[in-house]
């Protein structure tokens, strides 16, 4: 496994690329061309099996962000929601390849996509309030400001450390387990229900952490703030 890891992971000869940087560009491309070639015959009667395919999903994965961020703002948020579910998904299942890892078992790169989210949260909640924004964190007491904005501002970090530790947490264990399962005590049919699991559970570990941006989302765009 490791053998395959490196030859697959050795870019021109001298440089090393690690897995944890690559993996996650394959992805993206991955992504890319199965949708171009799914909408590059796109037509108003919805004829190819690609089209109606990528119809479906965008049709599933708007009822599903009208669930978590109200009819309001599903149409704003559907885009950026629907590509953090795709791609934490598909990263998920990466772990499933003999011999490679899924990008989300490494601790930056779930750090990295939940500063994402961190950020997009609060340029959609400048964009949309301005300096009011700002200001809920001293809250509506004057006086009391000094003691709540350090309070907000901790809870507002804490967001972006739970994603990161939950994605991280759960990923990291389940590839540990299969790869244990499969090169150490049962390495033929037994793990095939571990992988099973693991499929699931990537699929639930991706909505989580698609509802959980949702929820931070539309709390940034929402006037209460």
């Amino acid at each position: 496994m490791e053998a395959l890891e490196e030859k697959l992971f050795y870019l021109f000869k001298f440089i090393p690329v690690s897995p944890g940087v690559i993996l996650p560009w394959l992805i993206t491309l991955a992504i890319g061309i199965v949708l171009y070639l799914c909408s590059r015959n796109m037509t108003t009667d919805c004829k190819t099996k690609g089209q109606a395919t990528l119809e479906y999903l965008y049709e599933t994965l708007k009822s599903l962000m009208m669930e978590i961020t109200g009819e309001e703002y599903a149409a704003q948020l559907t885009p950026i929601l629907s590509t953090i579910f795709i791609y934490i998904f598909s990263a998920n299942l990466m772990g499933l390849v003999p011999g490679l890892k899924s990008p989300t078992s490494l601790f930056s790169n779930c750090l990295g996509m939940a500063l994402i989210v961190f950020i997009y949260t609060t340029y959609l909640g400048i964009k949309k309030h301005g300096f009011k924004y700002i200001k809920h964190f001293t809250g509506d007491i004057w006086w009391m400001a000094p003691m709540m904005f350090p309070i907000h501002i901790v809870g507002e970090i804490s967001h972006p450390i739970s994603l990161t530790l939950r994605l991280f947490g759960n990923i990291m264990g389940e590839d540990t387990v299969i790869i244990v399962l499969t090169t150490a005590l049962f390495p033929l049919l037994l793990p095939i229900p571990m992988m099973c699991m693991s499929i699931f559970s990537g699929f639930l570990q991706a909505l989580v952490f698609t509802i959980l941006s949702g929820v931070y989302f539309s709390a940034a765009l929402n006037e209460a703030h």
